[in-house]
């Protein structure tokens, strides 16, 4: 009798090891399922994120590219307090040299001109990328720079590179828009000698961010635009230019054939579009290949300044457009 029960209680704890271990491998079945027993399997919510990239990369599957050529008259560039870059520069110029003479401590800045919150404003046409052409311009080009005893000074384009020629625009195809530069310094200005043979301090302003609106208009008498978001890293020192391509020799000879820099690309996004472009959904990209000599100092026979001169040439920009929807042609 004392053996059979030791028998049966011996088969009662065998059974019992049994079954606890059938209801490990059950628990261990599901949470392998569910991705929390194998750290090679994506959760369900990641999942999730894949297929929405996914799907929103699928429905951008037209790709466009356009040129986009903006006068130097129609590029603007502004500070906050109304004033213009040539206002800037001459103000810079005037009041770091009258610090030089007075012999008082070095002129670093006017607050009345901050770098965050200046803008610039554009209005360019838009052609197709075989309608325009650019071309190497190491030569640069001619300007006189002074009042009296004419000289001539040989100036660069931006990136070194110039449009060939400008075709006949269509006036329903354009870009325009505005960029704020959300951030910025002063570096160390730069001390360059003058075509009057004088040194000046020229300021070097840096944007370190920006945030641009901009319309790209693709036909549909003009109210067929796709509109651009994009705020984004941006730095761009656009006072070296004007340092390198006024130092000069006083014979009129530039000390340097280093052209001017060119800005640096910057990505966007379609908020949406009118016209026919009502639900247009993608991203572009903004890259300038070529620019303007920027501003130009000029010797009147007593005073530097930059308000006798414009810049000259134009600003060409690639626009590169991935979107959900066909786009025309350019012009």
């Amino acid at each position: 009798m004392k053996m059979m029960m030791n028998l049966s209680m011996s088969r009662y704890a065998l059974l019992m090891v049994l079954l606890v271990a059938s209801l490990a491998f059950e628990v261990s079945c599901t949470n392998v399922k569910n991705g929390m027993g194998n750290t090679n399997t994506m959760p369900e919510d990641e999942k999730d994120v894949e297929r929405k990239l996914t799907g929103e990369n699928d429905k951008l599957i037209f790709t466009k590219t356009y040129i986009a050529v903006t006068k130097a008259e129609d590029f603007v560039r502004l500070f906050p307090n109304g004033g213009d870059i040539v206002s800037f520069l001459d103000d810079f110029i005037t009041k770091a040299r009258a610090a030089f003479l007075s012999g008082g401590p070095t002129f670093k800045s006017n607050p009345e001109f901050q770098i965050q919150g200046s803008s610039t404003t554009q209005n360019g046409a838009v052609f197709a990328t075989d309608s325009i052409e650019v071309v190497n311009a190491p030569d640069g080009v001619e300007v006189d720079v002074r009042k009296t005893n004419s000289r001539i000074k040989q100036v660069q384009f931006s990136g070194n590179r110039k449009i060939k020629f400008t075709p006949m625009d269509d006036p329903f195809y354009f870009f325009h828009g505005q960029c704020v530069a959300t951030s910025g310094f002063l570096e160390p200005s730069m001390e360059i000698r003058t075509i009057a043979g004088s040194l000046r301090s020229i300021p070097q302003p840096v944007i370190t961010s920006q945030l641009c609106k901009l319309n790209l208009c693709l036909g549909g008498g003009g109210f067929s635009c796709i509109a651009i978001y994009s705020g984004s890293a941006f730095v761009f020192n656009f006072g070296k230019g004007v340092a390198l391509n006024n130092e000069a020799t006083s014979s009129g000879v530039s000390l340097t054939s280093v052209a001017p820099p060119l800005p640096p690309p910057f990505p966007g996004t379609i908020i949406g579009g009118t016209g026919a472009f009502e639900g247009i959904e993608g991203s572009v990209t903004i890259a300038t290949i070529a620019g303007t000599t920027g501003p130009i100092l000029f010797f009147d026979g007593s005073t530097l300044t930059f308000d006798r001169l414009k810049p000259i040439g134009s600003i060409v920009q690639v626009i590169s457009v991935k979107s959900n929807m066909p786009l025309p042609p350019g012009p």
